[in-house]
């Protein structure tokens, strides 16, 4: 559970990186946008660095967290489909979080995120193992099996893009990637 101040540094973090981007998030920002003192954020984050590494993986959570309920559908197909229309709510739901995951990837953990995304892979992989979906590397999943769903998402972050017109489409792309073959 966080505290209250470091709560406020990371909306003060999301809305600053909304408004302009990563370079928009320096410490006299969040200072002043937080309401937080400047030892405050470097006790509890260590640095700018540390503000990114907390709330990429919060954001990352919160993303896994949308689309995790739809593994529970049985049906492979019909599973893929939700995850890929509960991701792209996702991201109508929660802009910030979402340009914040698109603009910062380099501020992840890669263990936190590979913990937080693990029983979404081992869904995967059990699937994959029993036939219900096409033998791909887990590493595929997110660049090359989510690829369209990820370029859509941007493109609606910029505006250019309405994601509920785009959903079925993107569900159908993404379940041709995974579907098994034969």
């Amino acid at each position: 559970m966080r505290s209250t101040g470091q709560r406020a540094v990371l909306d003060a973090a999301l809305a600053l990186v909304d408004e302009g981007g990563l370079d928009a998030v320096t410490i006299s920002a969040l200072t002043a946008r937080s309401g937080v003192s400047n030892g405050s954020v470097y006790h509890h984050f260590g640095s700018r660095a540390g503000v990114f590494a907390v709330l990429y993986g919060e954001s990352f959570a919160h993303c896994v967290a949308a689309m995790a309920p739809a593994l529970d559908l049985g049906d492979a197909e019909k599973a893929v489909r939700a995850v890929v229309a509960r991701y792209l709510g996702w991201v109508a739901e929660h802009p910030g979080r979402a340009r914040f995951l698109y603009a910062a990837p380099s501020t992840a953990d890669p263990a936190v995120k590979a913990e937080v995304f693990e029983p979404v892979a081992r869904w995967f992989a059990a699937r994959m193992a029993a036939g219900e979906l096409r033998e791909i590397p887990l590493w595929a999943l997110d660049a090359v099996v989510m690829g369209p769903a990820h370029e859509c998402a941007r493109r609606h972050l910029m505006g250019a893009l309405d994601l509920a017109e785009a959903a079925d489409l993107v569900g159908d792309a993404v379940w041709a990637a995974v579907a098994p073959v034969g």
